[in-house]
């Protein structure tokens, strides 16, 4: 919590394996320290299976398959997030399929970068599933540290817009996709008049399409486009220093303009 904290982190919740941890000694007005934990669903038991990060109240922990662990998170007010889909771990048993990010109901989030896995194939899969999935039952694209060692420390976050810091206000502000995953730019996303716009400190901004592909690209520090009405949904992506990139959630289309 210290390290944190000292490195300027307003928000951090801790997801150590099958034991929730709450640590809330160095909490105030201007750091906050949400409970967490996070559960391997088990093929066929455990320790086999794909790992699920359940946020700020994650209910019974033993709570059988996948979707019994999301609606248990869910009915005690927690956040729950499909950890590393294209992680080969646990003898190759720790993926989450596009299949079962678009079958599970309830969920908020998935990872699209962890050191331990692939940011392209992850990515992919959250992209694929929010095609099938629409926008009446989105999911964000997160970043994590993952951190087992000092060293993970600061290697992926997410940026949460709420009005004031309390455990409440930051998981609403993750329910409604009201934030943005980075390995190191700042960004702003929105929209305005029916236009997908970002001002970012990257020198480099791309827009893409639900099939992921790059429909304008664009340097930085402001860009903007305008759908044409065949996207399905606009996402931005912003590439600094080293590979280090911002994402955006996705806007989706009604009629031609974004919303």
């Amino acid at each position: 919590m210290e390290l944190y904290r000292a490195r300027g982190y307003a928000v951090v919740v801790f997801t150590d394996h099958e034991r929730v941890t709450a640590c809330d000694e160095l909490n105030d007005d201007e750091f906050l320290a949400l409970p967490g934990v996070e559960t391997t669903v088990p093929r066929p038991i455990r320790p086999l299976g794909p790992h699920m990060g359940r946020l700020g109240a994650p209910g019974v922990l033993r709570a059988g398959g996948a979707q019994a662990c999301v609606d248990a998170t869910v009915a005690a007010g927690g956040v729950v997030s499909l950890h590393h889909p294209s992680w080969t771990g646990n003898g190759l048993t720790g993926r989450w399929s596009v299949a079962e990010l678009v079958r599970l109901r309830g969920y908020h989030l998935v990872e699209i970068n962890n050191h331990h896995s692939r940011s392209i194939e992850d990515t992919r899969r959250w992209t694929a599933a929010l095609r099938q999935r629409g926008p009446s039952a989105p999911v964000g694209g997160v970043a994590v540290d993952d951190l087992h060692r000092e060293r993970d420390l600061d290697r992926g976050w997410v940026m949460v817009k709420v009005a004031t810091l309390s455990p409440a206000g930051v998981l609403a502000a993750l329910r409604a996709l009201a934030c943005y995953a980075s390995t190191g730019p700042c960004a702003e996303f929105g929209v305005r008049d029916g236009v997908v716009r970002c001002v970012t400190d990257a020198p480099r901004v791309r827009f893409l399409d639900a099939g992921d592909r790059v429909r304008r690209e664009a340097p930085g520090p402001e860009a903007e486009y305008a759908p044409a009405g065949d996207e399905g949904f606009v996402r931005v992506e912003c590439f600094g220093r080293s590979g280090a990139t911002a994402w955006s959630q996705p806007f989706w289309l009604g009629g031609r303009e974004a919303r």
